[in-house]
């Protein structure tokens, strides 16, 4: 069945606006405003347990919601899209590490058990082999998905690729937070073979879903998030792992494993909710993320050294986490970060909290942060 907003011109019209702004916006084109991306959940019966183990029932939420900021924000300038989830450990699962669900409903999936070990490590990852996207793990799962909501949304709501993490992240998983930590000293050499095993398999899993979601016009990013980034700057990864280890650990065992996503899909992000230990390594490497995508709620106080690091260079897009006045919030966030840094403010409210005037409360700072900003950027990454 159609989708609502399939014969909109309204909607048609309004996607293509918006999307020419975020398009000028990484290009580094003055604008007249800030986005302000407000989204939109409607209430669900749906445990997110529920929606992990069953594709139609996320799909059916995802899809709801997807709908809904068109209807109570249509002066929001989010790109409406859906994310296809089967765990931010889906890379480890495919490497053979298992899930458990934990006592709560609303959480998450987790690593059972670690899989390898420190004390035998070059000896495990000489022996582990490249898993399959198709085969292995929850992967094949995910692509199911991917495939399941790209059709849904018929070419007007993009989907995200998988959580995937990458990295770090998956070494976390497969050997443990504490053990990672200890291998960047004790095994650097094992933990780069790991690294790069995990790389193409990220890799992999990567152009698999773009394959299975019909192409790279349909997908947002090619990692979890469900932010819409503009052709050629597609490529984002996650790094939260990063919070807990410094800027050199950064530059030899993060940066360049993220340059070779960047360098095939185009440097368009990176994820880390904060905080941000490794701010200035962020955007040190040759190919830097133009973006970074933070949680306010870790990363808030990073603000003032962001801004500094990260002038003419990226923009953050930082997701508020309620719990004050958003117009308040905004503002304050322009008062630190112009003229230097854009932060687009992301934030998601219910039906009940009136969308449509939150986002005509949020333009005029967002049209002040604008005429404030000095814009262009010292590196193209394009």
């Amino acid at each position: 069945m159609a989708l609502p907003i399939t014969n909109s011109v309204w909607v048609r019209d309004e996607l293509s606006r918006r999307k020419e702004l975020y398009r000028s916006l990484f290009a580094g084109e003055r604008l007249e405003h800030i986005p302000v991306d407000v989204r939109v959940t409607v209430p669900s019966s749906c445990s997110i347990r529920e929606q992990f183990q069953d594709g139609d029932k996320q799909l059916s939420v995802a899809l709801a919601n997807a709908l809904a900021i068109w209807q109570y924000a249509p002066s929001s300038d989010c790109i409406p899209a859906m994310r296809p989830d089967v765990g931010c450990s889906c890379l480890a699962s495919a490497f053979g590490a298992e899930y458990y669900w934990g006592h709560s409903t609303d959480q998450t999936p987790g690593i059972q058990n670690r899989i390898l070990s420190l004390a035998d490590l070059p000896e495990q990852v000489a022996r582990l082999s490249v898993p399959d996207p198709a085969r292995d793990g929850w992967l094949p799962e995910g692509m199911r998905r991917i495939r399941l909501f790209a059709e849904a949304g018929e070419g007007l709501i993009p989907v995200s690729l998988l959580d995937a993490a990458g990295g770090v992240n998956v070494v976390a998983d497969l050997l443990g937070m504490t053990e990672l930590m200890l291998a960047f000293y004790e095994q650097p050499d094992a933990l780069h073979v790991l690294l790069d095993k995990i790389q193409h398999l990220y890799a992999a899993t990567i152009r698999a879903g773009i394959k299975a979601a019909g192409g790279e016009d349909n997908i947002t990013t090619t990692d979890y998030e469900d932010v819409w980034f503009p052709e050629g700057w597609k490529g984002h990864v996650s790094d939260d792992v990063s919070a807990g280890f410094g800027p050199a650990t950064y530059a030899e065992f993060s940066a360049p494993y993220h340059a070779r996503i960047f360098a095939e899909f185009g440097a368009g992000g990176l994820h880390n909710c904060g905080p941000n230990p490794c701010h200035a390594a962020y955007v040190a490497h040759p190919l830097s993320p133009r973006s970074l995508d933070l949680s306010d709620t870790y990363s808030h106080g990073d603000l003032p050294r962001l801004k500094k690091s990260l002038k003419h260079r990226a923009f953050i897009y930082l997701f508020f986490d309620g719990g004050r006045s958003a117009v308040d919030w905004y503002r304050e966030v322009m008062e630190v970060m112009a003229p230097d840094v854009i932060v687009v403010p992301v934030m998601t409210v219910s039906p009940a909290d009136d969308p449509e005037a939150l986002c005509r409360d949020l333009q005029p700072i967002a049209t002040e942060y604008a005429k404030r900003m000095e814009w262009g950027w010292d590196i193209p990454n394009s």
